[in-house]
């Protein structure tokens, strides 16, 4: 059976538990993992293309967006542009 994404709605909401699962698990956040949910429904409206099997095809993008969002947070740590600041020196008694 081949559906057209602007018709579906409902069969998204019935996926939505289920990617956002994936995303969360994908991710640890629950704030990523919806906003995640919401990019693969604006991805599905959008296209054109006929789509024989929906909870695929919307797995397969929850998960590529899941990834993106990671590769994108190592990086934004991996770069990180504030003041670097020295360890703290322990003085005084007690000292080791």
């Amino acid at each position: 059976m081949v559906v057209r994404a602007g018709d579906r709605t409902d069969e998204f909401e019935a996926l939505r538990p289920r990617l956002q699962a994936v995303a969360y698990r994908l991710t640890g956040s629950v704030a990523d993992a919806e906003d995640i949910v919401q990019d693969a429904w604006l991805r599905l409206y959008s296209t054109t293309a006929e789509i024989e099997d929906l909870a695929a095809w919307l797995t397969t993008v929850v998960s590529r967006l899941g990834l993106d969002r990671l590769r994108s947070a190592v990086y934004r740590r991996e770069t990180y542009v504030g003041e670097w600041l020295p360890e703290p020196v322990v003085t005084g008694p007690g000292r080791r």
